[in-house]
């Protein structure tokens, strides 16, 4: 038996090492799950309009209506232009911050939002 193998059966035979085992399946499983939710929740339409430095705009939408915490949230991937029921409409948005949203499961949907021009 090699090395590694009996090292592994020494984890596995102890209680805390199975429940060590077992957090890193769910982990792995929630990663899996969230990732391909993730791709359904972006509409046809997401960022093909996008600006000169390949920023656009976004709906998302949720579920419910939005609070403070949902709207600092996503803050972070792009600017906030407001809410309106259970959409949150953000501006200067790009594509890695589109993947990152949609892998939050609080969002349902990311929608194509209504492009804005910053200069008057």
């Amino acid at each position: 038996m090699s090395r590694v193998m009996w090292v592994v059966r020494r984890i596995l035979g102890t209680v805390g090492g199975r429940t060590l085992a077992a957090l890193v399946v769910l982990i792995l499983a929630y990663q899996i799950w969230i990732g391909l939710a993730a791709s359904g929740k972006v509409a046809d339409g997401v960022g093909a309009d996008p600006d000169a430095r390949g920023r656009f705009a976004v709906d998302v939408v949720l579920d419910f209506p939005p609070e403070r915490f949902h709207v600092l949230e996503l803050q972070e991937y792009g600017r906030t232009r407001g809410t309106s029921e259970n959409v949150i409409h953000l501006h200067m948005v790009t594509q890695d911050s589109v993947d990152a949203m949609a892998r939050k499961y609080w969002i349902k949907e990311i929608r194509p939002g209504e492009r804005v021009s910053l200069l008057r």
